[in-house]
Order: structure tokens, then C-alpha cells, then sequence
């Protein structure tokens, strides 16, 4: 019988040792959870975080493992749930373009989790990280954008499967325990779109759920459990089942493992909102930058789109002008141009009750409209282009063909340090900053990941004294 796709994916996720990575990986590594971490602490004040932090208790328990901003600890698929909510709540974490996946929200907290539990080194805990991360972006690569016309969210899905390998990988497990790992999760992965219509929560979980079912799914393989080989490719796997008649690729999913590294090519987020706005905004910025002219002498708006985001921050046109909720406007295409425009800055604050009824803002989004680009890359880049029509007859136009902070134009080191800076600040004072940013980049000496665990929940006293 030949080698499934899991099978190439668990032999992978098994051979790869913290001694193998590449030097630029490992940096690459340190510097996304350096800004998963700075991100959730951002959101690690706000209702829904408490909301999850209060679920996780009454049903899980206390137990062992660190909660991003809060001194409590939790059993380890709760303390992932949580994490991974809390990264990806405020849609400002990191995204593989082409697999159009979330991924540090996904793996870091099952990683971690995993990590602390079976008491594994920081190079351990990198070693898991990079292979889960890869095999997420994979199985994403391998759908060719098509998980989302479905009406699937790939962050759900996919981080569910490398976080039951990376899971599977600490727990101690060899290829044989992490292709059962990715079989189980198989009926556990899930994420759908529907939230695009009303603008609720569910989508803040999903990368917390897959990091939580990646554990289970760890553990029932650690303990004998099996799962389809075929998990992926097979005639009820994964893509037939969520694609049906699409056309999906496993040559991506399995070719260049360990040598290609597709985790170099994910990009941070410069603002807290669906990724597909962010050129848009940036093209505004940089009008704002080198044009004279007042907003308020803005008559229209047109953005020039790839037809695949029109569902995502384009349509429908009414709840897109006039954004339902906070969480709703992260995917509203008006509603970031008109900010960026009245306000000159698009970030956390711009994403509150009282910021997302603004009515001049919620006004000039209505004069936002979008045409198809026939330039587009999606998903390869994320471009975009804004024409402004002012009064007087006045016309500004800007393209960014690449968005900022992709592989392609990637935040300098200065600027992912600010950025988690100032995320950390929302809940932290600066020395516990300063000893997580510390912690992250002494990952690969450390003994254990027990600095970074305690220094994240902002109690890194607790780890100096043995506690």
C-alpha cells in the first residue's frame, strides 16, 4: 500500500528535530510567537476572553498549564482553547497567504500546552511548533482557496491537524502515534463562514477549538487509539468531503517537507482585521500621506477587489456599510477605508461599540464601493487598489500590489517588537513585557518551557522561585 498524505505529514512531523531547522526558521518561529503572545495579551482584558477563560474553568478545572494574561492555570486542551481564542479573537495574528490559515493561533497554544505538560525543552517545543505549523499550512495549500466558497473556515480545520501532530510530537510519540493523531482529529477539525452574516463570536474560537482537539486527539493516540490513514485524500476524507467536486493538490501537501519551508512565507498583521483589507488600507494611508485633501471632501470610494474576498468584506453590501457588531467591521471592507480615511489609523480601538457606530465614519463607508480587479493574484498576494473621487472632480488612485507585512514586504524586526509592545501594554506592565520578549528569544536554551509559560501569565516570579 503506498504512503498516505498523513503518512508523509507523521514522518515528517516525527524526524523533525529542533537541530534541523534552519537558522532563519527558528527566528521566524520566535518572531510570530512573540506576536501570537503580544496579541492575546491585547485581548486578554475584553469580555469574550473572559467569557472563554470562565468556560474553560467550569468545565475543565484547574490544572497545569499557563493562560495568556491571567495567573490561573487549566488543564492542557483548556489552557490551548483559551490561548488560541485569545490569539485570534482580535483577527490581528499572523496568516499564511496562500493557505489562507491563521497559524500561530492554531499550534503555539497546543504547543505550549503540550510542552508544559510533558515538561519538554524550549528546542522540543520549537521542534513541535515548526512542524505543526508547516503541516497547517499544507493541507491549506492543498485546498487552492477553495475552503472558503465552501463556506469553511481553513484556520478551524487546518491548525486542528498540525496541532495533533505537534501535540503528538511532545507527547513522545513517532510516526505511528502522530498518524493516528492526524486520523482522530480528522472528525474533529471544523470551522464555518456562517458568522459572516450576523457578525457573532463563533469565529474568535476556532483556532482555540482546533488547538483543543489537536491535545484529545494526542492523547487518544498516545493511549492506542487509530484513525483513517487516509484522513486527507480518501473517498470520505477530508477534501472530498469539504470540497466536493474542486479540485484540490497533493503535491503541496507533501513535496519539499523539511526543505522548503512554507513557514517563512507567513505574514503579521499590521492592523486587527480580516487580512483581504489590509492593502486597501494601506493604499488610503499612503494617499493621506502624499495628496492634500480633507476627508471630509470625499464623495466616493471605489476598491479595486480579487472576486474571491467579495463574500468575506464586500457582501452583503449593507451589513458591509453599516457593520452589525465590533467583530462584524473587522470584516467590512466600507467600514476600514472610511476609518483609515476620517481617523488616519485602523488598530484595537477602532473595533469598540461605540468606534463601530461613528456615524461620520459609518456615513463616508457608504461611499465606498468595489469593482472586480483583473490584476488580482489572490491568494498568492493580497493586493489591492482605491481610485477617490474628491469634490470638485479631483481623482486619487493608489495600488498596493502587495499587502505589508507579507513574505513578500515583511515588518522589520523594530516594528514586530513595537507592535507586540504595544499589544502587551493593554494587560501587562513593561518588565513583565520585557521578561516574556526575553523568554521567547531564549526558547531554544531553555530547559523547559516553564520561563515563557510563567512569564506569559504575567507571574514570572513563580518560575524564578520553583513554584
Amino acid at each position: 500500500m503506498l504512503p498516505s498524505l498523513s503518512d508523509h505529514l507523521a514522518a515528517f512531523a516525527a524526524e523533525t528535530t529542533f537541530a534541523a531547522l534552519p537558522p532563519e526558521v527558528v527566528e521566524q518561529l520566535k518572531r510570530h510567537a512573540l506576536d501570537a503572545v503580544g496579541v492575546a495579551l491585547a485581548a486578554a482584558g475584553m469580555p469574550f476572553a473572559e467569557a472563554v477563560r470562565s468556560a474553560a474553568r467550569e468545565l475543565g478545572g484547574p490544572g497545569g498549564c499557563a493562560v495568556i494574561g491571567a495567573p490561573e492555570r487549566l488543564r492542557p486542551p483548556w489552557a490551548a482553547l483559551v490561548n488560541g481564542t485569545l490569539i485570534h479573537g482580535l483577527d490581528f495574528d499572523d496568516t499564511h497567504t496562500e493557505s489562507v490559515v491563521h497559524v500561530a493561533a492554531g499550534i503555539l497554544p497546543a504547543a505550549l500546552a503540550a510542552a508544559e505538560h510533558w515538561q519538554r525543552s524550549g528546542a522540543e517545543f520549537l521542534a513541535a511548533l515548526a512542524a505543526g505549523m508547516e503541516i497547517s499550512i499544507r493541507i491549506g495549500m492543498g485546498a487552492r482557496g477553495y475552503f472558503h466558497e465552501r463556506g469553511f473556515h481553513p484556520t478551524g480545520i487546518c491548525n486542528a491537524f498540525g496541532a495533533a501532530a505537534a501535540a503528538a510530537k511532545l507527547a513522545g510519540g513517532g510516526q505511528e502515534e502522530v498518524a493516528a493523531a492526524l486520523g482522530i482529529v480528522g472528525s474533529q477539525a471544523a470551522g464555518l463562514l456562517q458568522f459572516l452574516r450576523d457578525g457573532t463570536d463563533a469565529k474568535r474560537a476556532h483556532a482555540g477549538w482546533a488547538a483543543h482537539c489537536g491535545l484529545v486527539a494526542a492523547a487518544l493516540a498516545a493511549r492506542g487509539w487509530t484513525g483513517p490513514r487516509e484522513v486527507l485524500e480518501g473517498r470520505f476524507g477530508l477534501y472530498r468531503s469539504h470540497l466536493g467536486l474542486r479540485a484540490w493538490r497533493s503535491r503541496p501537501v507533501r513535496d519539499g517537507l523539511g526543505e522548503r519551508w512554507e513557514c517563512l512565507r507567513l505574514a503579521l498583521k499590521p492592523y486587527p482585521c480580516c487580512h483581504y483589507n489590509h492593502a486597501f488600507i494601506d493604499a488610503v494611508a499612503r494617499l493621506r500621506q502624499i495628496e492634500a485633501f480633507a476627508w471630509t471632501d470625499v464623495e466616493s470610494v471605489e476598491c479595486l477587489v480579487a472576486r474571491q474576498i467579495v463574500p468575506i468584506v464586500c457582501e452583503p453590501a449593507a451589513s458591509k456599510w453599516r457593520p452589525q457588531t465590533p467583530y462584524d467591521a473587522k470584516f467590512s471592507l466600507p467600514y476600514a477605508v472610511a476609518c483609515m480615511l476620517a481617523r488616519g489609523r485602523v488598530d484595537v480601538d477602532d473595533f469598540t461599540a461605540d468606534a463601530v457606530s461613528d456615524p461620520e465614519v459609518l456615513d463616508l463607508s457608504q461611499r465606498v464601493a468595489y469593482r472586480i480587479d483583473p490584476e488580482a493574484e489572490f491568494p498568492r498576494r493580497y493586493g489591492g487598489a482605491v481610485r477617490l473621487r474628491l469634490r470638485g472632480g479631483r481623482v486619487l488612485e493608489w495600488r498596493e500590489a502587495v499587502n505589508r507585512g507579507s513574505a513578500e514586504r515583511p515588518l522589520a524586526p523594530e516594528e514586530v517588537r513595537a507592535k507586540f509592545f504595544r499589544n502587551a501594554a493593554r494587560s501587562v506592565l513593561r518588565p513583565v513585557a520585557e521578561a516574556i520578549a526575553a523568554a521567547v528569544e531564549a526558547l531554544d536554551r531553555a530547559p523547559r518551557v516553564d520561563e515563557l509559560a510563567a512569564a506569559v501569565a504575567g507571574c514570572r516570579e513563580r518560575a524564578a522561585a520553583g513554584t
